[in-house]
């Protein structure tokens, strides 16, 4: 008898949780309030430590984290004449935030050569890497919102470890299929640090200089490149419960913090560029 009690939760359990693949794109309301349905939600924030009106991003950032949680995976990637070190004798914005796949996506320097163009900071992109969707800061809450009841079509999980004798990250990605679909995925990979202590032009605060500013999600550098891999390039049908398998390892630069630092992982449509699932995972 018990056995058969168990058995007709399980199937309830399953009736009620299981997304209904013709409503995944209704939003999810309780009294009134939108509910988070597990998509993740990816936001490259274009940025640079001589850029005054950029820490006005980098709050707007920290309040989604306070407000949405795990929703919400910000990447600060500085890119920009604002991300050139300074040589100034007293050390002011020596520190190079510069990484190559933020040359690629931004630009360095003064050069515009790059993936999006020339870019006026703050900018960003939520949930989607095409380049008409790059946006103002004041544009980011709007998408946040639209994504946050969305379920998601693909779980991801992240497993880290590290060989402290070559100095080098190793992450172990597992990506399940969650609802059916035929999508030309794309994963990438990238590693972020939080907790870094140094300089950053604010133009809301007098002096302007602040000095051990603390940024955060900030991109050091990537297993795959600026645009990851194709994990899915052929359009083949990805069934429910199919799982693809990567891994990677990286070595870590000098100033790195191993216990500060996170491995992001983010699946894409290829086809259309908008992000699909993104997983953070830190080190332990």
């Amino acid at each position: 008898m018990r056995k058969k009690i168990y058995i007709i939760i399980a199937i309830l359990t399953t009736l009620f949780v299981m997304p209904d693949c013709d409503k995944i794109e209704e939003p999810f309301f309780e009294d009134g309030v939108t509910v988070w349905n597990g998509r993740k939600i990816l936001i490259y924030d274009f940025t640079g430590h001589k850029c005054g009106n950029c820490p006005r991003a980098h709050k707007l950032l920290e309040n989604f984290k306070s407000r949405y949680g795990d929703a919400v995976v910000p990447i600060a990637i500085h890119a920009t004449f604002f991300a050139m070190p300074q040589d100034q004798a007293d050390g002011k914005f020596s520190y190079d935030f510069r990484t190559d796949i933020g040359d690629i996506l931004g630009g360095r320097g003064l050069s515009t050569d790059c993936y999006y163009g020339e870019l006026y900071l703050p900018t960003g992109l939520v949930n989607n890497l095409s380049k008409n969707a790059l946006m103002s800061d004041n544009l980011w809450a709007e998408q946040v919102e639209k994504y946050l009841p969305l379920f998601p079509e693909f779980e991801i999980r992240i497993k880290n470890s590290y060989c402290p004798l070559e100095k080098s990250i190793i992450t172990e990605i597992n990506i399940e299929t969650l609802i059916e679909n035929n999508r030309n995925i794309h994963l990438n990979v990238f590693v972020t640090e939080d907790e870094i202590k140094q300089w950053q032009e604010d133009y809301l605060q007098t002096p302007s200089a602040i000095e051990n500013y603390v940024h955060n999600h900030v991109l050091r550098g990537g297993f795959v490149g600026a645009f990851g891999e194709a994990v899915n390039e052929n359009n083949n049908s990805l069934n429910i419960g199919k799982t693809i398998r990567k891994e990677y390892s990286l070595v870590m630069e000098k100033d790195w913090v191993k216990e500060n630092c996170s491995v992001i992982a983010f699946v894409y449509d290829y086809d259309n560029k908008e992000v699909m699932q993104t997983e953070i995972k830190k080190f332990p």
